[in-house]
């Protein structure tokens, strides 16, 4: 967003939130950084655990996501990325 000194001034004042004057950017992305704050403060619990915690299956999580299946979810490309996405989500929210 490019916006003059006075602009950002006076959003900074409506909105109550300070805003930087330069871009930030966060090499590697969001998720990285997260991932790195979160094993530094705590140990992010790993989804086998979760599950067995929570009493889930695969074939809960598959229906979660949308999978015909609890063998499809195992064998989708994506199983790892929402794993970490869940572990992440479990880790956000019994840790505040």
């Amino acid at each position: 967003m490019n916006l003059s000194k006075k602009e950002r001034i006076e959003l900074e004042k409506k909105s109550g939130i300070r805003i930087p004057e330069k871009d930030v950017r966060l090499e590697g992305g969001i998720n990285s950084h997260l991932l790195k704050a979160m094993n530094h403060e705590h140990q992010v619990k790993p989804i086998k655990e979760i599950k067995k915690e929570l009493g889930l299956k695969d074939a809960d999580l598959a229906t979660m996501f949308g999978y015909a299946n609890a063998n499809s979810f195992r064998t989708s490309k994506a199983k790892k990325k929402m794993q970490t996405g869940l572990e992440l989500f479990y880790h956000m929210i019994t840790h505040k």
